[in-house]
This record gives structure tokens, sequence and C-alpha cells, in this order.
């Protein structure tokens, strides 16, 4: 079978070029936005998430939404604070998944539910765990200078049992 080709619409066309214009610490007004399309944009509008993803994968633009105002293009340092509010928004959302998933009777599932149960949250209570500040700190204070990423094998080996 022949895989779909995705072609961006007009409107998100659009609202790439304006806000690929936008230097490092520009902020593009939602009234540019609007007036470049003639029609409102609002920050859940699709053709605005489709260009947001597209200069983010294919021009590394990162922009942030200012409340009631418009995009900035994030600095790199803007970039890393985002990434640190991102981990508790994620440890946040973990520990309610796993309120929820508490309030099942594990006693009442079938074997196939109670092994996803326990999958699940044990998932769950390791992105929770690996999402506070103390674990990112004491990651951050393990990391060689000049390092961009830690293989994943090394980041688990550091919350084993017995490690220090």
């Amino acid at each position: 079978m022949k895989q779909p080709t995705f072609q961006m619409s007009a409107d998100a066309r659009l609202l790439m070029q304006v806000l690929q214009k936008a230097a490092i610490g520009d902020t593009v007004t939602y009234e540019r936005l609007t007036a470049a399309i003639s029609r409102p944009v609002a920050g859940g509008y699709g053709p605005l998430v489709t260009a947001l993803r597209r200069l983010l994968r294919d021009h590394d633009m990162v922009f942030a939404v200012v409340h009631k105002v418009g995009l900035k293009r994030l600095n790199d340092s803007e970039i890393v604070a985002e990434g640190a509010s991102a981990a508790d928004s994620i440890r946040r959302k973990a520990a309610r998944s796993i309120e929820r998933q508490n309030k099942a009777d594990f006693s009442k599932l079938n074997r196939e539910e109670q092994a996803r149960f326990s999958a699940q949250t044990a998932i769950m209570a390791t992105v929770a765990m690996m999402t506070r500040q103390t674990s990112i700190s004491r990651i951050e204070n393990r990391v060689a200078s000049g390092i961009k990423q830690l293989p994943i094998a090394d980041t688990l080996k550091m919350f084993a049992k017995g490690a220090s």
C-alpha cells in the first residue's frame, strides 16, 4: 500500500513563513499571525501546531507561548529551562496516573490485566522518581563536562540499588 503524503495546509505554510523570520529572542504576536492568514490564531490552532513542529524538526527553531501575546523564539538557555518545566509536568502526570491506577481493585483483575497494572505502575513510578529535581541534580552532578546526552544504561546505573 502506498504511504500517504502529508501536505501542509496553506495556513500552516503562511504561519511557518512568518515564524521562520523570527530571530532568537523575538516574539511574534498572535495579531501578526492572525493578519498573515486572515483568521484568528490561538495556541491550539492546528495549522499553527503544524508550523511549529515543522520549524522545530526542519529548522531547529524552538518557540514558547507568551500568554495572550504570541510566540517567542527561545535562546539556548530558555530551551534548557523549558526542559525542566517539562520534567515537572511529566512527574506530576505520572504521579496522577499512579493514583488513578491504584483505584482499581487488583484482586478483581484477570492475570493479563494484573500484569499490565504492575508494568504500568512500575513504569510510572520510575518516571515520577527520575523526573524529581533531586534525581535530575544527581545526574547533573555526575555527568562529565561536554557530554550532551548520557547513555540510558549509564543513567539507570546511577539509580540501581547500592549505587552511590
